[in-house]
């Protein structure tokens, strides 16, 4: 599957599929995943040659499409491997939760990973 669109709320796939980041925002918290740096890929982490990220060709499994990286974000894995590294942020003063949720609506279920632990804290 191939990346139709991004933006700061998920992906959505050229087959119809969607990658969102979940979490129940309070009022004084800001707990996402940047999907808006995928946008800024534009050579290959294989070959090193220029790429345009939509014409690349991703895993169709929430467990195989997507790799954790503790406290930074996560890689978004095409079928070839390739690696594309979304980071995860938790902006607040501490009180309220990090929790933060993958979510991978397919034609006719949705897939959910918990990717607390990859969530970078950033508590002021």
């Amino acid at each position: 599957m191939n990346i139709k669109e991004i933006n700061e709320n998920n992906i959505i796939f050229d087959n119809g599929y969607k990658l969102e980041a979940y979490h129940n925002q309070n009022c004084c918290e800001h707990v996402y995943a940047d999907f808006d740096i995928l946008e800024s890929y534009n050579l290959s982490t294989k070959t090193g040659q220029s790429i345009n990220i939509k014409e690349v060709d991703f895993e169709e499994n929430l467990n195989k499409l997507v790799e954790g990286i503790k406290k930074l974000g996560f890689n978004l894995i095409s079928k070839l491997g390739e690696k594309f590294f979304v980071p995860c942020y938790n902006s607040q003063n501490g009180y309220y939760s990090n929790e933060l949720k993958l979510i991978l609506h397919t034609s006719n279920s949705k897939e959910t990973l918990d990717i607390t632990d990859f969530v970078k804290d950033e508590i002021y």
